[in-house]
C-alpha cells in the first residue's frame, strides 16, 4: 500500500509571522493519525526551519520523513543530515557576487547557509559600519562580517552552497516575481524582501519526485499546500490534495501561475488550513 504524504511551505502557510497556530498542529496530528507523514518544503536553510518550526518541530515533522529546503535545491534528514543538494559551481558563486556588486544600491546584505546544518548563517554586509546594526538584530543566528567583493567570491570557493540570499532595501518592493538568467544555471526569486537565488535544475516539484520515491508513494496520495511564488511548481504537481493558502489579494500574483484550477482548493489563512486538515478522512 502506497504511503500519505502531506508537504507544507512555512511561511504564510503553517505559520503566521513565525507562529503556528494551534488549529495547525492538531490539524498535522489528525494527519498523522490517519496515515500521514507530514513534512515541510521551505525556501528557509536548516536552521531556519529548525527556529521557525521551534517547539513545534516535532510535531510538523514525522520522524522518518525527508524535509525539503532551500526551495528544492537540498533534501535532509529529519537531523540535518543532507540526502541531496544541488550546490553551485565557482562560476555561479561569482555570477551572484557580480550581480550584488552591479546591483549594490538596492542591497542591503547578502547571506547564505553552509553544508554544516549546525553553523549558522553567514551574512556579508557593504561596510564594516553596517557590521554592528546587524549583528544587533541577528546575532542570535548569523555569523556577520565585511570585506571587498573579490575577497567574498575568495571566501565562497570551496564552500558548498546551494541558496544565495540578497536583503533588498526598503525602496526595492518586488513579491512573488521568479527570473531566469540565461547565461547561468541560476533562477532569481522575489519573495519577503529577498532577492532569493537557486539552482536552475532544482525546485520544490522535483525534490518532491525525490520523495516520492524514497518514501514509495504516489502523487495522487499527496497533499500540497503553499502560498508563495516558489511553491507554484509543487502546486502544479498531479497531487490528490494540491491547497494555496491565502486571501485573494495574497493569492492573486500565484494563481495565475496554476494549472487546473478548478481542482485547486482554496484556503484563506493558516489558521483555516488547521481546522481544513482536521476534517479529512
Amino acid at each position: 500500500m502506497s504511503r500519505k504524504l502531506a508537504i507544507f511551505d512555512i511561511d504564510g502557510t503553517i505559520a503566521v509571522k513565525g507562529k503556528i497556530p494551534p488549529s495547525v498542529i492538531e490539524g498535522l496530528k489528525h494527519l498523522q493519525s490517519i496515515g500521514y507523514l507530514t513534512t515541510v518544503s521551505t525556501g528557509r536553510a536548516y536552521r531556519r526551519m529548525r527556529d521557525a518550526l521551534a517547539e513545534h518541530f516535532e510535531d510538523v515533522i514525522s520522524p522518518e520523513a525527508l524535509i525539503i529546503l532551500e526551495h528544492g535545491t537540498k533534501i535532509t534528514h529529519r537531523d540535518g543530515s543532507i540526502v541531496q543538494a544541488d550546490y553551485f559551481s565557482t562560476a555561479e558563486k561569482d555570477h551572484f557576487v557580480d550581480f550584488i556588486r552591479a546591483n549594490h544600491a538596492m542591497v542591503q546584505f547578502a547571506s547564505y547557509s553552509l553544508s554544516d546544518s549546525e553553523r549558522k548563517v553567514q551574512i556579508w554586509v557593504k561596510t564594516e559600519a553596517d557590521v554592528a546594526p546587524i549583528l544587533e538584530t541577528r546575532r542570535e543566528y548569523a555569523d556577520i562580517f565585511h570585506e571587498s567583493y573579490e575577497d567574498f567570491k575568495e571566501r565562497l570557493d570551496g564552500l558548498e552552497i546551494s541558496h544565495f540570499l540578497a536583503k533588498l532595501e526598503d525602496f526595492v518592493v518586488v513579491q512573488n516575481l521568479k527570473l531566469k538568467f540565461t547565461r547561468s544555471k541560476m533562477d532569481l526569486i522575489f519573495m519577503d524582501g529577498y532577492m532569493q537565488f537557486v539552482g536552475s535544475l532544482s525546485d520544490k516539484a522535483k525534490a518532491i519526485e525525490y520523495l516520492e520515491k524514497f518514501h514509495e508513494t504516489n502523487t495522487k496520495d499527496m497533499l500540497v499546500a503553499g502560498n508563495g511564488i516558489n511553491d507554484v511548481d509543487m502546486l502544479n504537481m498531479d497531487a490528490g490534495l494540491r491547497i494555496l493558502v491565502g486571501s485573494d489579494k495574497e493569492a492573486e500574483s500565484v494563481i495565475c501561475h496554476l494549472a487546473g484550477r478548478e481542482q485547486l482548493i482554496r484556503i484563506e489563512s493558516p489558521e483555516a488550513l488547521g481546522i481544513y486538515l482536521q476534517s479529512l478522512s
